[in-house]
């Protein structure tokens, strides 16, 4: 099972692959060619997909959000436990330099 942020990434990109397929589709059987079919079939499905997949939207900046958070989580825990080791390491060194003395 795909974690929540790719899932919400898949999705969204999906819906947004689709509704550019289905703009492109539209524009050719409209009769638009070449470069200028996909040009302007590329600024309808953007525009489109800002207002209809904008719950879509939410949800994959949510879930990035959550998924930032979490890494910034372990990222402090990992930093705390090497900052308690080197002040382990540090205390046992003066230690030993005051029993050299």
């Amino acid at each position: 099972m795909p974690r929540p942020a790719t899932r919400a990434f898949l999705v969204y990109n999906a819906l947004r692959l689709a509704l550019f397929v289905a703009c492109a589709a539209l524009l050719a059987l409209a009769g638009l060619r070449s470069i200028v079919l996909l040009a302007v079939a590329l600024l309808v499905s953007g525009v489109l997909s800002y207002f209809l997949l904008d719950r879509q939207r939410q949800a994959l900046a949510e879930s990035l959000g959550d998924a930032v958070d979490r890494g910034r989580r372990r990222m402090a825990e990992r930093t705390e436990r090497e900052d308690a080791y080197v002040d382990e390491m540090l205390a046992r060194d003066a230690d030993v330099t005051r029993l050299d003395r």
